[in-house]
């Protein structure tokens, strides 16, 4: 029954990837390297990609700042803090970038879609950065203090470095999610490649070209997954004993 189950499921998973390419090569594999030839193709990548690296940066120094905030120090409500930080994940994009277009139309545009995009999405580290040290047994920060090293030494040099892939597992749903937004990039008129397919196949002229973009889309995927597993490296990290859960404000 399992068998079957996972057959029916990448069954499932396969089924657009094939539709993609058999409309992909309907026009012959020259028209597919005639198009990613293109000049506004080579755009289209950069302009994507810079969209990705500048939001997932940010989400990274929001969602490890507010994870140490709310882990590392005694500030009060913690948990109140902790549920207000995580709503942006209950919000849709789009409804976001409207909110922001309504009391400020001139935010429209590559940094109108990060602000958002950002705001959105540094949850997804924030939550995962969280529960990593929330795991972390504090015993490893208390020796470095105890060999003189300063709160903010033992912050960079052992707290975030025993928690990078916890982070590095956030910034991946973050990329994900900013090449898969359509919602957001459309409100703010920047053209990536979400917005571009789906004109394509919407005008109906060119579901060729829509096919192709999608496949380097899905190709850009497969990539950031490979990248993430790179950027972590041997993170693992072990200890002999259950250690301690008791808290270790910096």
């Amino acid at each position: 029954m399992l068998l079957g189950a996972a057959a029916g499921v990448s069954a499932a998973t396969l089924l657009p990837l094939y539709y993609l390419g058999d409309r992909a090569l309907a026009r012959g594999w020259a028209f597919v390297a005639d198009e990613l030839a293109q000049q506004r193709t080579a755009a289209l990548v950069g302009r994507s990609l810079l969209l990705v690296v500048v939001v997932t940066a940010g989400c990274v120094v929001l969602g490890v700042g507010f994870a140490v905030l709310l882990t590392r120090t005694d500030v009060p409500f913690r948990r109140l803090f902790g549920v207000v930080l995580a709503l942006p994940l209950a919000i849709p994009s789009y409804l976001l970038a409207f909110l922001w277009l309504s009391v400020q139309p001139a935010v429209a545009g590559f940094w109108g879609a990060c602000l958002v995009l950002t705001l959105g999405c540094y949850p997804y580290v924030l939550l995962t950065t969280t529960a990593a040290l929330n795991r972390m047994d504090p015993a490893h920060e208390e020796v470095a203090r105890s060999l003189g090293l300063s709160g903010l030494a033992v912050l960079f040099r052992v707290t975030l470095r025993r928690v990078r892939a916890a982070v590095a597992a956030g910034a991946l749903l973050v990329a994900l999610y900013v090449i898969s937004d359509f919602g957001a990039v459309a409100a703010m008129r920047y053209e990536v490649f979400t917005w571009v397919i789906y004109g394509a196949y919407r005008s109906g002229f060119n579901p060729s070209r829509a096919a192709v973009l999608s496949l380097v889309l899905m190709v850009f995927a497969l990539a950031l997954v490979m990248l993430e597993g790179r950027a972590r490296g041997r993170a693992a990290a072990y200890r002999v004993g259950g250690g301690s859960a008791r808290p270790a404000p910096v």
